[in-house]
């Protein structure tokens, strides 16, 4: 054990004196709020700018229509010329436009809004009061009084809710999204140790490594080392994000991080991590170079991201087959688990223990064949390692 705890701290010493990676940790949430909110105040811009909306009105809704649509971004003009000089008129501006209300349209049910230039701005609601007028004017020339004709086009409201899930749904979430940042960590410290082993592998170092150390310490100390940086990386990105959901959304964070399911959702993200760490740490023994560590890159990062195919079963019925499939499935089990965790009020004690007995031995089987795996594979050159011979070596 203290020759994968020298072999951490080496690893943790050489990625704290690399500026990229540092750079990284306080880039990488800017980047994300940056990402998430640019499109969304982009489009708002857009949407908010006001679009002018000529209206030849030959049915007599003008009147009824521009008052529903006085706190929209859409602006009425009635206009009494031909539809000819209209066109003219508005062609070529991308925020004008016009549309013609004549009696056929109670017999098309079809109304054309043809704006001047390209793209379509979105004009949901407006379009939204226009049905509703139309559909009003259509039951005034039907005979139906006022009264009834608000009372006919008033919708309905309907919610769904969870009888077992009430109280604050936060003290279920913000654990969950905690877990699955250490389990996202592993897309960034997993592949560092992988590409830790392809690098010493390449040059020769990890020969005079295993001079003094065994395989499994360098493998555990890599695993170990990188553990520690990605928790650091967690940590970083939990107090950005504290500071941020705290000044923007209101929601004191830490409040709903100290609460009784926190543990549970800990061991499964950690547990998780270890799983996929010692699966990277091995493939990374068994590739000569990043050239062909990049070909496979993908697909060796579709592991982690196994459990996004239970996400929409498990929203639907946290407890149905699918998600308790899910639950049992090692490769699965972390991010299904934190998911149910989240999701389900009625997990009993078993639901939690048998998953977890499973994946506890699932990380002790991979960390086992792993040390397999790295023992011969760090010290192959000149070729890739067949699946065969992978096999082989997991049999020794």
């Amino acid at each position: 054990m203290r020759d994968s705890l020298k072999v951490a701290g080496w690893e943790i010493r050489k990625m704290l004196r690399n500026k990229s990676f540092l750079i990284s940790i306080l880039l990488t949430p800017v980047i994300m709020v940056v990402f998430g909110a640019l499109p969304t105040l982009l489009a708002k811009f857009e949407t908010d700018r006001s679009i002018r909306l000529y209206v030849i009105d030959e049915i007599g809704v003008f009147d009824t229509l521009l008052s529903s649509t006085a706190n929209q971004n859409v602006v009425l003009e009635k206009y009494d010329g031909d539809v000819a000089s209209l066109e003219s008129q508005v062609l070529g501006k991308s925020n004008e436009g016009f549309l013609v209300l004549t009696p056929d349209i109670y017999e098309t049910r079809t109304v054309v809004i043809n704006m001047g230039g390209d793209g379509v701005p979105n004009i949901d609601d407006f379009n939204r009061n226009l049905e509703l007028t139309l559909l009003r004017s259509l039951l005034e020339r039907h005979g139906f009084d006022s009264e009834a004709i608000v009372a006919a086009t008033t919708g309905f409201v309907t919610h769904t809710v969870s009888m077992t899930q009430k109280g604050d749904i936060l003290v279920m979430i913000i654990p969950a999204i905690f877990g699955g940042l250490i389990i996202m960590a592993v897309f960034i410290t997993g592949m560092m140790t992988m590409q830790s082993a392809i690098v010493e592998k390449k040059d020769r170092m990890a020969e005079i490594l295993l001079s003094s150390i065994s395989p499994y310490s360098m493998m555990q100390g890599k695993i170990l080392g990188c553990f520690v940086l990605g928790m650091f990386q967690v940590l970083s990105w939990l107090f950005f994000g504290i500071i941020a959901a705290y000044s923007i959304l209101k929601i004191p964070v830490m409040r709903y991080l100290f609460v009784p399911q926190m543990p549970i959702v800990l061991f499964f993200a950690l547990a998780g991590y270890l799983l996929y760490s010692s699966i990277l740490v091995s493939f990374g023994a068994t590739i000569e170079d990043m050239t062909t560590a990049t070909n496979f890159q993908s697909m060796v990062t579709m592991i982690p991201m196994l459990p996004i195919f239970f996400i929409a079963p498990v929203i639907v019925n946290p407890n149905g087959v699918i998600a308790k499939v899910g639950s049992y499935f090692p490769l699965t089990t972390p991010g299904v688990m934190l998911l149910r965790l989240t999701l389900s009020t009625t997990m009993t004690v078993i639901d939690i223990l048998l998953p977890a007995l499973l994946l506890i031995f699932t990380v002790w089987l991979m960390m086992r064949l792993a040390g397999k795996i790295f023992k011969t594979g760090i010290l192959m050159y000149g070729k890739n390692a067949t699946p065969k011979e992978i096999w082989r070596w997991m049999k020794m």
